[in-house]
């Protein structure tokens, strides 16, 4: 089953909602409900989603789960542990894009912890691949697409299908996988040791 998780992010563009099981966090239950858009769930600490939208979710049967302000988790971690527990096995999470940059990095994070959470909107898409059973990844891909890969925060990986080929080592503070190139439909990669994060630009980015 495939869960989609919409943060209280800014999006204002296109939100494709393929998931079986969607789960709004906090303020995210805010845009589904300008969007006209009923979840299932509803999780987080509700600091920032509205009275009204909690109210009018409630009337329309959605679970709503309130957990203290106070607490060790984020909310994304919260859902996250909310759809695998309840039978997911893979997400997408919606609306992340934003100008909070400590919960962007930590996003990442938590979907390195996992071999099948992207963050999607519809400018790019960003994944996590680590060595394991799932550390071979080929991936659909337009010719002319800017994608980069960056290591968490080192690894041994391949790229094939790209300007710029790369077969190797790569540390965080020498970042040589921003900015390349796709070159076919569908590229590789193949992650031997670590955890690579990759961003496909499906727009041209600024």
């Amino acid at each position: 089953m495939k869960a989609s998780i919409i943060l209280n992010g800014n999006s204002n563009g296109t939100m494709y909602i393929t998931g079986e099981l969607v789960v709004a966090v906090d303020g995210g239950a805010d845009e589904l409900r300008r969007r006209k858009i009923i979840p299932h769930v509803i999780i987080g600490d509700m600091d920032s989603v509205s009275d009204d939208t909690l109210e009018y979710f409630e009337t329309k049967g959605v679970k709503i789960y309130t957990y203290p302000t106070e607490k060790d988790e984020t909310d994304l971690e919260l859902a996250l542990n909310y759809v695998f527990k309840h039978g997911a096995t893979e997400v997408e999470i919606l609306n992340w894009q934003g100008e909070r940059l400590d919960m962007i990095l930590a996003m990442v994070g938590l979907m390195s912890k996992y071999d099948n959470v992207i963050a999607i909107s519809d400018k790019c898409e960003v994944g996590v691949i680590k060595a394991g059973e799932k550390g071979t990844q080929t991936l659909k891909a337009v010719p002319g697409e800017i994608w980069s890969f960056i290591p968490l925060c080192h690894a041994e990986f391949l790229i094939e299908g790209f300007k710029y080929q790369f077969n190797g080592s790569m540390d965080i503070t020498a970042p040589i996988g921003v900015s390349n190139v796709a070159l076919s439909d569908f590229v590789k990669i193949e992650v031997k040791n670590g955890k690579v994060v990759f961003v496909r630009w499906k727009k041209k980015p600024l």
